[in-house]
């Protein structure tokens, strides 16, 4: 138990310490491994064995997953579709496409640090930029990455907004993720119940939020969208900028 704690406080060492010296806010979690493995797509199931390589089968007795995160500062939040569909203000909102590279440096760094401080393996906060365009359909971009948000949900980081991002108490869904596996003993954080009651504040921002149930795919129309905007970074941001601002926990987020 005293090792498990000990190598806890090692990793939150090395986040808070890399998030100070660059400005940023971080949160972390922990889950067993084997329940992430299970809740994964098949396709992302096999990429997760392809990385974890010959630590596959330790991983799976009595593996972690280490879930990481840093915040967006609130100016980048802010900067989100200033304006109207059709007249958005595209400089103000290249803010917050740069933070969205900012972190993901961060978390790859970071992620790493915390990889060889314990003997773990680091997966990426990113695949290849430009790759939401490049592909076919929306299954294909999300087909070949493991995704960081079930080992978030699982660890406690944060429970799964309606927009289906991870709401952290303190940041809201304004925060990016990677994760390190790990088969050190580390002490294990509990999945949080959801906290989006009858919130609707994301599907009101958001069209294809609003309909997802009747559309056939709104990921991909989600897709074609971040495409159409054409930031220095594809990303959209409007369901996140709603729930940080106007949903039912705005008040207790500290951007």
């Amino acid at each position: 138990m005293r090792a498990a704690e000990e190598n806890y406080a090692k990793v939150r060492l090395i986040l808070s310490d890399e998030g100070d010296r660059r400005g940023l806010r971080g949160v972390m979690g922990v889950s067993p491994f084997e329940p992430v493995r299970d809740t994964l797509l098949p396709t992302q199931k096999e990429k997760l064995g392809e990385i974890a390589g010959q630590s596959l089968e330790k991983l799976v007795k009595h593996g972690s997953v280490i879930s990481i995160a840093f915040a967006y500062p609130a100016y980048a939040i802010e900067a989100i579709a200033v304006g109207s569909e059709g007249r958005w203000d595209i400089d103000r909102w290249q803010v917050y496409a740069r933070a969205y590279a900012r972190l993901n440096a961060a978390l790859n760094d970071t992620s790493r640090k915390i990889a060889d401080a314990i003997g773990g393996i680091a997966i990426p906060a990113t695949v290849e930029w430009g790759k939401a365009s490049k592909v076919a359909t929306v299954e294909d971009y999300y087909t070949d990455r493991v995704s960081h948000r079930v080992a978030a949900e699982r660890s406690g980081v944060g429970w799964r907004g309606k927009h289906e991002l991870i709401v952290n108490p303190l940041y809201g869904p304004a925060i990016r993720l990677a994760s390190v596996l790990t088969t050190i003993p580390i002490t294990r954080t509990p999945q949080l119940p959801d906290g989006c009651e009858g919130c609707r504040a994301c599907l009101d921002a958001c069209t294809f939020l609003a309909n997802k149930e009747r559309l056939t795919n709104y990921r991909e129309q989600c897709r074609r969208y971040i495409n159409h905007l054409a930031l220095e970074d594809e990303v959209c941001g409007k369901c996140i900028k709603a729930c940080v601002s106007s949903g039912i926990h705005a008040g207790e987020f500290r951007l």
